[in-house]
């Protein structure tokens, strides 16, 4: 079983909406803050949600074990990669400034405040590490997993390894399904940002089998902090 039946009959008696994260929310903390994708509202959502889970009185938040093996294998080339690109913002804004005030332009670059961001936010994802209950791996999950692969089900496609994204779908599919069976009546809610595996394409949609298999056990969907604050009701 993914959770032990202590962690379910304390989840159930708690009734507090269920976060389960995906390994790309989690890191979206610390990714490239040029991203035109990043919107300060859902940042501020995602922060929301973080201190509601750290009250113990708001909100509960699942991560699959695989999530946190992959956080650990990917934290520090998504940091660098994040100060790379935020460097660069920082010469082109320079550039810029010094290209207009050639052209008489007057008034101080005021960016600089910015550099520094990647060792703000890492605290930030190390704290939803901390909140987090972890969802232990077991053989039952790897096997649906392995099967939802080579059938294949959504998040798997042909032609792409997907073996790791299958196993925290799987283990959340168990974990929501225990805790309905114990009587769970909250808001549960899987986020993943990516959502090029879970959309239908050029739809905002979810692909009809993830969709199916979502709802057979009241797990809710959301691609962003936003969306998963609103489905749990918070």
């Amino acid at each position: 079983m993914s959770l032990s039946p202590k962690m379910i009959s304390s989840l159930v008696g708690l009734g507090l909406p269920v976060l389960c994260v995906d390994t790309c929310t989690v890191l979206d903390v610390v990714r490239d803050i040029t991203r035109e994708s990043v919107m300060p509202e859902d940042v501020y959502a995602g922060l929301a949600l973080l201190a509601m889970a750290e009250s113990g009185s708001g909100l509960t938040v699942l991560m699959a074990e695989q999530v946190s093996l992959e956080i650990a294998s990917n934290i520090v080339n998504v940091e660098e990669e994040a100060q790379v690109a935020l460097e660069k913002f920082l010469e082109q804004a320079q550039r810029i400034h010094d290209v207009a005030g050639a052209y008489g332009a007057q008034g101080p670059i005021q960016v600089r405040h910015l550099d520094g961001h990647t060792s703000r936010a890492r605290p930030v994802l190390d704290r939803w590490l901390q909140v987090a209950q972890v969802v232990p791996h077991n053989d039952g999950v790897s096997s649906r997993a392995f099967r939802r692969v080579n059938e294949p089900r959504t998040p798997a496609r042909r032609g792409k390894e997907s073996m790791k994204d299958c196993v925290i779908v799987e283990a959340y599919i168990e974990a929501a399904s225990q805790l309905r069976a114990s009587g769970m009546k909250a808001p549960m809610v899987f986020a993943s940002s990516n959502t090029k595996e879970y959309f239908a394409s050029n739809t905002r949609h979810l692909k009809n089998d993830i969709a199916a298999d979502l709802a057979s056990v009241g797990l809710e969907y959301a691609p962003n902090w936003g969306a998963a604050k609103h489905s749990l009701g918070r």
